[in-house]
């Protein structure tokens, strides 16, 4: 400590005594604790949770995705030539659209999409994700998911009734002027509920039935041609570069999407949302440290005869700057090491927290059923711990700039007839 007689002079004032300068030095400190230890958390979570949507994405969508601005007349030519690039692991041709579907007297608008049984499973793994029944699309069995199920009371063996927008077309046609076509009325066409699958994303959940490939180019009126074309990758994360190999090798009439371009919008929100987060917690810090100058200007009025004393004895203001400065450096700190410390308890206990709070407070905190996760995600990043903790220490000490500088800037004499 004689090498740093500023920092010994810090530490003798942070130390307790029977006074309320004691008392905010340690409200003062866990306010920079609460500030690290929140935005760590924050950022974790946010991270994990779409760390965790990435995956399922990529595990229950196509990578890449071939299409037209009509349907595709002449599929296996183009599968031939997606399946030529050494990227790609499967490729599966699908139809895929909304119909309008009614059963139990309760109609909706689900997607109908067309499952070819030899080259589908290679690409999107919905077979293992069913839960009751088995997995038997066919010309007059369904596949569907659990929340539609849900929603539309539909159980095993539920009969579904649904027309295809094509049929509304040659319906309407009939009717146009001049028309020769005898009048159409279109038939609904019943199916039955074979099996229920839950991929643990919503949107899939909520609105897929699942029919063999030939029943929906029927139902869609698009006999030996497809909507679309599924591909895998060996490394979703080359999508967009082989998206452009596709691209220059079908030609321009050839559309080729990413899966980053089909979930554009979703990955941007919780971009945005972990962004505005951070954003908004930051301000916990930015009030632990006005609380912190709060403090020193309360230090500096209750050691004003001992700010005296040091200018008598010879001390510069810059040294007695110093002093004020190193009591921001110790609080923040040690604030920071605190905050980074209970952030990953709290990390490593998330789940058993979120489950007490919710018994305590009454409500899920982290329902499964809207969130379709098992547990909290969270990814661990020394980038994210580090970051926050210096942001912490940071703010401390430019909240013990102002206090120093009033310190260091008194009169002597002034001080020493204060106190």
């Amino acid at each position: 400590m004689r090498r740093w007689p500023e920092l010994f002079l810090a530490l003798k004032f942070l130390r307790p005594r029977r006074s309320f300068v004691s008392i905010i030095t340690i409200l003062s400190w866990l306010g920079v604790v609460a500030g690290v230890l929140v935005l760590i958390v924050v950022q974790s979570v946010m991270r994990g949770f779409e760390d965790e949507l990435t995956r399922k994405v990529i595990g229950f969508q196509a990578h890449l995705t071939v299409a037209g601005n009509a349907p595709l007349r002449d599929p296996t030519f183009i599968l031939e030539q997606i399946r030529q690039e050494p990227e790609v692991l499967g490729a599966t041709p699908s139809v895929l659209g909304p119909v309008l579907a009614e059963t139990r007297s309760r109609i909706s608008t689900p997607r109908i999409k067309g499952w070819d049984s030899d080259s589908a499973p290679a690409v999107i793994p919905l077979p293992e994700c069913v839960v009751e029944g088995t997995w038997s699309p066919g010309p007059d069995t369904l596949v569907v998911g659990s929340e539609w199920a849900k929603a539309n009371r539909v159980e095993l063996g539920t009969e579904v009734n649904l027309l295809a927008p094509q049929q509304f077309k040659e319906m309407l046609g009939a009717k146009a002027p001049g028309a020769t076509l005898p009048k159409k009325v279109p038939l609904p066409r019943t199916f039955r509920v074979a099996g229920i699958f839950t991929t643990g994303m919503f949107d899939y959940d909520s609105e897929y039935l699942i029919t063999d490939l030939f029943t929906a180019q029927e139902l869609y009126a698009v006999p030996g041609s497809v909507h679309g074309i599924a591909i895998k990758l060996k490394q979703p994360d080359q999508a967009a570069q082989v998206a452009e190999r596709l691209k220059a090798k079908l030609g321009s009439e050839i559309r080729v999407l990413t899966w980053m371009d089909h979930n554009q919008r979703l990955f941007a929100a919780v971009a945005v949302e972990r962004r505005v987060m951070s954003f908004l917690l930051f301000f916990v810090m930015v009030v632990a440290a006005l609380g912190l100058s709060g403090t020193l200007i309360t230090v500096t009025v209750q050691r004003s005869k001992a700010i005296g004393t040091l200018a008598a004895l010879g001390a510069t203001p810059g040294q007695i700057a110093t002093i004020f400065t190193m009591y921001g450096v110790v609080v923040g700190v040690l604030g920071s090491l605190a905050g980074v410390v209970g952030a990953w308890v709290v990390l490593a206990n998330r789940n058993g927290l979120s489950h007490l709070i919710g018994k305590l407070s009454g409500q899920d905190l982290f329902p499964a059923e809207i969130y379709h996760f098992a547990s909290l995600p969270a990814r661990y990043e020394v980038g994210v711990f580090l970051g926050v903790a210096l942001a912490g220490l940071s703010l401390s000490v430019l909240a013990a700039l102002v206090p120093a500088w009033v310190a260091s800037h008194a009169e002597p004499s002034a001080n020493l007839r204060r106190s």
